[in-house]
């Protein structure tokens, strides 16, 4: 760019943003004007549109933005003006958009081709009801919907399963003449499979004839695909065989939904033949075609099989999904051998294969439920070096896991790796490590991450309060479970009378029955309810011990 050039941009730049206060004066009525006056120049006149809404600050109103649509479509720019009316019918969802395309259109040149695109917008957007509305009111002012807007009004229809909407678009088509295609009958082919009516898909297909229109390949494998769904094999073959009679030719996704249905229902052999046959008959497999056959193997437990062929898959240069990946690990876990499944991954590694975050977060979950973090933790660094984030979810699984398998010096260093990430574990972590190190009798150390707990504002439940006081108990440390029953309940109202049928327990079991007694008096007065084990009698050398001890007094 020379400097002249520059030095003219930036004067115009610095024009604009003197002027730009005046646009926030300009009404719609001016915006509407000055649209109006650059109908022969439409890139222009989006310009200004886009600068106008943008120095605002404010969607413009609706006219405006129904009158540069209409010259956007009078000049061909349909791509621009379908994005206009997208945005439009998404931001103006309370505003009639039908009235102010056809009142606008007064003003400026106008294509009825705009009416089309309105219920392809509203479709597009996910509101095929709203687009029905449109075609509705297309047809009470004498315009006709063009083929294709219909066959979008319902496919977007058949997308949000509103099947009766459907049918009432097709029945307004009939009714105003609006000629179906083979793409119309196929949508509506759709819509029968999702209901299940058998018989209602045969008169359908007995009328589609009557008007002319032979069922193609995509007919054909919906119906097939609907039938293996719901296990009438019968029925896909018998139409995989007509086709050949009609001289259809199956295709790909035609042999993908017989091979799944075959493995759906147990059938292996007889997929697995078809699928030769499918690649006799020149068909490449995809990762569903093989997919149906890995998981079908995988579920009747043929993991070798179902191994093998996820190798194959690998070497025609296919990757698996990661929904395959998943039902693999699930169907090796329901056998019992999901470490099996770990090598599995392991050996995805090595191919070089790239692997999802929720293949390895399955993983993680299913070995740490399984009480084998070491494993878990192995998955877990890899993860790591493949830049992923860890979340508190994961922390808590492979700490709670290490916890169970008391195992609490991972569990403590992952605890420390969480501060590293500034991280704060949540109440899950702080009671799998209490509980764990007062299990182990490091009741001190459980004690300090419960004063830890309580600093950053996390409050410990009952189960941690228990932790503590049984393993005291069990270190005979009376003066610090009495100590730490008395803050519980002052802190946290904790009222648990287990712990304190432990420390009455252990009064019993030193002979100390008086102090027993005492602190069953004590547990009336705090209202802590006894139960039927507080009010065992206490053990007979107990018992002897302090009638020993009121005799010498």
């Amino acid at each position: 760019m020379s400097r002249v050039e520059k030095e003219n941009r930036e004067d115009k730049s610095s024009v604009l943003e003197e002027q730009s206060p005046l646009f926030a004066l300009l009404g719609p009525a001016q915006i509407s004007q000055i649209l109006l006056r650059l109908q022969s120049n439409p890139l222009t006149a989006l310009a200004f549109f886009n600068y106008a809404k943008t120095r605002a600050g404010r969607l413009p109103d609706p006219r405006n933005y129904c009158i540069l649509i209409h010259i956007l479509v009078w000049s061909r720019k349909f791509s621009l003006a379908m994005n206009l009316l997208s945005d439009l019918v998404c931001h103006s969802q309370s505003v009639d958009i039908f009235d102010y395309l056809v009142s606008s259109s007064e003003d400026c040149n106008s294509n009825p081709a705009v009416l089309d695109m309105l219920v392809k917008a509203y479709v597009k957007n996910g509101n095929a009801k709203g687009g029905y509305k449109a075609f509705k009111k297309m047809i009470k002012y004498g315009f006709v919907p063009n083929i294709t807007a219909c066959n979008c009004l319902l496919s977007g229809s058949l997308k949000t399963n509103s099947l009766d909407l459907c049918w009432r678009v097709f029945k307004e088509m009939e009714m105003i003449g609006v000629p179906s295609n083979s793409y119309t009958f196929n949508i509506l082919t759709h819509a029968l499979c999702k209901e299940g009516d058998v018989v209602k898909v045969r008169e359908f297909l007995d009328k589609m004839e009557e008007k002319g229109f032979d069922p193609d390949v995509v007919t054909y494998n919906t119906l097939i695909d609907s039938y293996c769904k719901r296990g009438r094999l019968d029925d896909a073959f018998y139409l995989y065989k007509i086709m050949y009679r009609r001289g259809v030719t199956p295709d790909l996704v035609t042999y993908t939904a017989l091979v799944s249905g075959l493995c759906k229902y147990g059938q292996l052999k007889e997929a697995h033949q078809l699928f030769h046959r499918m690649i006799h008959r020149g068909h490449r497999p995809d990762e569903f075609s093989y997919s149906s056959l890995i998981l079908g193997y995988s579920k009747q437990g043929k993991l070798r099989e179902s191994r093998s062929l996820l190798y194959e898959m690998i070497g025609s240069g296919l990757i698996p999904k990661t929904f395959t990946c998943i039902k693999l690990i699930e169907e090796h876990r329901n056998s019992g051998r999901l470490v099996s499944s770990l090598n599995l991954i392991i050996q995805l590694w090595k191919f070089g294969l790239p692997i999802s975050n929720d293949v390895y977060l399955y993983m993680l979950s299913c070995l740490c439920e399984e009480d084998k973090p070491n494993a878990a933790k192995v998955i877990f660094k890899k993860m790591l070096q493949n830049a992923y984030q860890p979340n508190m979810m994961v922390y808590s699984s492979l700490i709670e896991s290490f916890c169970r398998c008391s195992n609490v010096t991972e569990a403590l260093a992952l605890k420390s790796e969480m501060s590293e990430r500034n991280m704060k574990p949540d109440l899950a972590i702080y009671r799998a490590l209490i509980g764990c190190l007062c299990r182990l009798g490091r009741c001190a150390e459980g004690e300090v991450l419960m004063k830890e707990m309580v600093k950053l504002g996390v409050t410990p439940d009952s189960v941690i309060c228990s932790a503590l006081i049984n393993g005291f108990c069990k270190l005979m440390d009376i003066g610090k479970v009495e100590h730490l029953l008395g803050y519980f309940f002052e802190s946290f109202k904790f009222r648990d009378t287990g712990s304190y049928n432990a420390l009455i327990q252990v009064f019993c079991e030193n002979g100390n029955v008086k102090k027993s007694l005492e602190l069953y008096d004590r547990m009336l007065k705090l209202g802590i309810l006894p139960n039927s084990l507080t009010c065992v009698v206490p053990s007979y050398e107990g018992l002897l011990r302090f009638l020993c001890q009121v005799k010498s007094l």
